[in-house]
Formats: C-alpha cells, sequence, structure tokens
C-alpha cells in the first residue's frame, strides 16, 4: 500500500500559461517577470519571443502597430490567468491593458497552436481540374458573342414606333 506522502509526490500538477506583453518593455521586465512568478513555483520559464509589429495583435485589439513578446511559464502553485493578470500587472507595474495570460487549454490558444499531425491545407486553385462542368462557353469573348445576339434578337422584338396606338384625326 502506498503512502499518502508518496501519493502526494507522484501527483504533482503543474500550471502552464502564456504570458503576452504588448509594445516597448521596460529595461529589465523579464528578470522582474520572472521574479514575480516566483510567488508561484516556477517549475519552467522560457525567455520571451518577439512577434514583428502587427497593426492589429491578437491578443490585443485595442492596440495598434506593436509588437508582442510571448512567455511561457509553468508553475507548480494553481492560480487562474485572470488572478495572475492581475498580479503581474500590479507587480510589474505594466499596464493590464498590454499584459495577457491565457492557459494552454483555452480556446483562443487551441485555435492558435499548429498541430503538426495534420495535412498541410492545399488550394483548390492550384489543382488543374476543380471538378464539374466546364463553364469557359459561358466567360469571356465567347459569352460577348452570345449576349450581342441576345441583344439584337431583343431589339427586334421590341422595335419602337412612335406613332403606334396613336390614332389619326378625322378632317
Amino acid at each position: 500500500m502506498t503512502t499518502l506522502e508518496k501519493y502526494l509526490f507522484e501527483s504533482k500538477k503543474t500550471y502552464k500559461f502564456k504570458i503576452r506583453a504588448a509594445g516597448e518593455l521596460p529595461e529589465g521586465f523579464e528578470d522582474r517577470l520572472e521574479t514575480a512568478l516566483n510567488k508561484y513555483q516556477i517549475v519552467n520559464f522560457t525567455k520571451g519571443k518577439r512577434t514583428p509589429i502587427t497593426e492589429r495583435p491578437l491578443d490585443f485589439p485595442q492596440l495598434q502597430n506593436c509588437e508582442v513578446t510571448s512567455y511561457d511559464a509553468e508553475l507548480s502553485y494553481p492560480t487562474t490567468n485572470h488572478v495572475l493578470e492581475s498580479y503581474l500587472s500590479l507587480e510589474l507595474n505594466f499596464p493590464d491593458t498590454h499584459l495577457s495570460v491565457h492557459t494552454d487549454s483555452e480556446p483562443l490558444e487551441l485555435e492558435q497552436t499548429i498541430d503538426k499531425n495534420e495535412k498541410d491545407y492545399t488550394s483548390l486553385l492550384a489543382t488543374e481540374d476543380l471538378g464539374g462542368e466546364s463553364a469557359q462557353n459561358k466567360v469571356g469573348e465567347n459569352r460577348v458573342m452570345d449576349l450581342l445576339k441576345e441583344l439584337e434578337q431583343a431589339r427586334k422584338e421590341n422595335e419602337f414606333d412612335p406613332i403606334r396606338g396613336v390614332s389619326k384625326p378625322k378632317e
């Protein structure tokens, strides 16, 4: 029989977070972030990865033309992303509008991660035959000639006579 101590040791759970900071970061930001995360017992912390400047960053739709620095943190002390975000904002003296904390299981994060096992997307425009009936006779020069024939026929059917239906005055 396993002891409680052994059971607790084996069931250590960690909590993974993605921390994103938008805009120009102050000097020493990464070190202060790591120090602030020590409160939650850091298991793993990756250095920041910067994205190129984008017009509207995905996590920060209210901001324009800024870069985003992303950090991955794995903590052993349980917390929620909202609590961690407000704590980091206060601790780092960084505006909460420029800071975003998400877990790996959130729908936005799941959508952003690309599964390497998925088949590569191929555009149908790149394929030789899109399938179905060819419509080449309904476009371009072929259609112009058909359209001119239709217009000529409609003109003949609706020939304009300015005095049609007008009775001649009696003399």
